[in-house]
């Protein structure tokens, strides 16, 4: 019986991690977009994606650049599978279930080696 509760709220964590994902890059992109629709001037478009450092940056010095907010969001939902995979990691955890653990622990690192070679 308690295992059949744990197994409810990990799957209610689950689906609250990739909501929040999902709706948190949607309100950065639509933000993005209504503040570049809005702003007087031409947009500075980069001429190569910025680094997640300068987006990470940006966002944290006050700044509401449109093209940031963007990237912003499209980096919010990159990182909602990471963020997933990390909540059923600890859910099994919570649960004893060692293979899956160790099965969620693979993929979660597959997904981080990915994320190096792509920013190579």
């Amino acid at each position: 019986m308690e295992s059949t509760v744990t197994r409810h709220i990990v799957e209610r964590w689950i689906g609250w991690t990739l909501r929040i994902g999902v709706w948190g890059s949607a309100t950065l992109m639509v933000l993005g977009l209504a503040l570049a629709w809005f702003s007087p001037g031409a947009l500075r478009l980069p001429s190569e994606n910025p680094h997640p450092a300068e987006v990470l940056h940006s966002l944290l010095s006050g700044s509401l650049d449109p093209v940031m907010l963007m990237f912003a969001g499209l980096l919010f939902l990159m990182l909602t599978p990471f963020l997933r995979v990390l909540t059923a990691v600890v859910g099994f955890a919570a649960e004893k279930d060692r293979t899956f653990v160790i099965v969620a622990l693979v993929v979660f690192s597959m997904l981080l080696a990915e994320l190096v070679f792509s920013l190579r």
